[in-house]
């Protein structure tokens, strides 16, 4: 029981940063919309783990958090792959700005 509230705890205060970085502007509604629900879902399947073992069950795991290290893990291998694709196209975007810059300087001095 105790380890509940200290979850909820650590979620409460994720979700007041989450506010935090919606009121500076540093995410979108929807970023803000979307960890909002995980966090929520995060929240009831802490308070009732019965909820776990049941959709395991559905799916033809043992254990319900073998169904939530499961999806956790490819929740975050989702979320490196679009981090990456990010990354790349950043790189890419300074690559053509660095470029334009250089060509733009190249003229100026010719």
């Amino acid at each position: 029981m105790p380890i509940q509230f200290i979850l909820v705890i650590i979620i409460i205060l994720a979700v007041l940063r989450l506010l935090y970085q919606l009121k500076n502007k540093n995410i979108g509604l929807s970023q803000f919309f979307m960890w909002l629900v995980i966090w929520l879902i995060a929240i009831v399947i802490i308070w009732q783990p019965k909820i776990t073992t049941y959709l395991a069950a559905l799916v033809g795991i043992g254990r319900g958090v073998d169904l939530a290290i499961y999806i956790s893990i490819i929740v975050i291998f989702y979320l490196m792959f679009r981090l990456l694709i990010r990354i790349e196209k950043i790189e890419k975007d300074i690559t053509k700005i660095v470029r334009s810059e250089a060509l733009k300087n190249n003229k100026e001095h010719d």
